[in-house]
């Protein structure tokens, strides 16, 4: 694969194996890995294979077509004001809890070596500027940037399995779900944890609409997280058993809680590094890949010039509403990310067959087509109603709340 071709699996893969990855554990922790491992294999497989449809949809229009134009296109204004409301609601959330959590953690790192006190709206700021100045530069800029973060990350990744892959006990491996409803709560954790869609357009774009590179972005760029994962899932519900995971992650939440668990397992000090250090560039890669997608959104959406002037403006639009919500009302985002999964079935499931269905009405001689007909189609648009169906039934208790 040429350089621009392994960037963009790059971008691809280091979108979607954000910090989030840490908390997967924890979603799947009642299931146990048998299940869980069905899930993966099985949920990847649905998002490369819509990634793959839209492809064939870019096959018909111009690289440089924005995901709310393709709507409009072949969809109609209402799909295109769907597509429009899920692709902001979900980029937005996302893109403010990456400067929020990247600004802490700068702020922190630039107290500890230049000996002073930063505040953190001021790291805020410097990761915005600095990060969201990298954005507006170009997906060539953005792809030189992720190449070193995300081969850090995998290395940090590699270390951390080292470290707790000799802990795994097969019995643990062997559990199964321990309660009602846990599996099907689990959907929608490891749903969002293959979403890389927003992007899409952004790498059609950098690679000029070449389909038979695009195929293999999306195939090996999607395959290099459930490898990861699959890994990940292995190490932690091998090497620590469900009752210990529950009753501690009950006594601290988050990153910290993660770290507590691990502490009981493994008594090293480098993997509490490592999995701090692994946060700190998962966070940075999946910033760049969702902001990315949300710039070229933005700039298709208003028409704004490739120039300077108009990527400027691009940029104003695209960091300076997450920015203002992280800095002065950060609870609303972190409320929206917990409907994630509702925008991003809208964006990753109902939108790509529906595009695909009407696609093939207007070109019945396209020059490549994603396997699978219309039944095929309908079953992708039904799991989208499906994941949708799953996270009401969350938010109103009638399932158990994972993760």
């Amino acid at each position: 694969m040429k350089n621009r071709t392994l960037g963009s699996v790059f971008i691809v893969a280091g979108t979607t194996i954000g910090a989030g990855m840490l908390a997967m554990p924890l979603a799947s922790a009642g299931v146990g890995f048998s299940v869980t491992l069905l899930m993966l294999v099985g949920l990847w497989g649905l998002m490369c294979y819509t990634a793959l449809m839209l492809v064939e949809v870019y096959q018909h229009v111009p690289a440089d077509t924005g995901l709310g134009t393709l709507a409009r296109r072949y969809l109609g204004r209402p799909w295109q004001w769907l597509t429009g409301f899920s692709m902001l609601f979900l980029m937005y959330a996302l893109t403010a809890a990456y400067i929020s959590g990247a600004g802490e953690l700068l702020a922190a790192s630039l107290s500890q070596w230049l000996s002073t006190s930063i505040s953190a709206t001021s790291g805020v700021l410097l990761f915005t500027v600095v990060a969201g100045g990298i954005v507006c530069i170009g997906t060539h800029m953005v792809d030189m940037f992720n190449r070193v973060l995300f081969s850090a990350k995998i290395i940090l990744l590699v270390v951390m399995l080292a470290l707790m892959m000799p802990h795994i006990h097969h019995t643990n491996l062997l559990t199964l779900p321990i309660e009602k409803g846990l599996a099907l709560s689990a959907i929608p954790v490891i749903f969002t944890s293959f979403g890389f869609h927003g992007s899409v357009p952004s790498i059609v774009s950098y690679m000029n609409g070449n389909i038979r590179k695009l195929r293999w972005v999306f195939i090996v760029g999607s395959a290099i997280p459930l490898v990861a994962y699959i890994f990940w899932q292995l190490a932690t519900l091998g090497a620590i058993d469900s009752p210990t995971f529950t009753g501690l992650m009950a006594e601290h939440s988050g990153l910290n809680g993660f770290l507590q668990v691990v502490r009981q397992v493994v008594a090293t000090p480098h993997v509490e590094l490592a999995i701090h250090l692994f946060a700190d560039f998962a966070l940075a890669t999946s910033f760049l890949g969702v902001s990315l997608g949300l710039f070229d959104y933005l700039g298709d959406l208003f028409a704004r010039s490739r120039k300077a002037s108009g990527r400027l403006q691009t940029g104003l639009m695209t960091f300076l509403p997450p920015l203002v919500f992280a800095l002065f009302y950060p609870q609303g985002f972190v409320m929206a990310l917990g409907y994630a999964g509702v925008a991003l079935a809208v964006l990753a499931l109902l939108v790509p067959s529906m595009l695909v269905w009407q696609s093939r009405k207007q070109h019945a001689e396209a020059t490549w087509r994603v396997a699978g007909g219309k039944p095929l189609l309908g079953l992708v648009f039904a799991c989208g109603i499906a994941v949708i169906v799953i996270q009401f039934l969350i938010t109103v208790g009638l399932l158990p709340e994972v993760g």
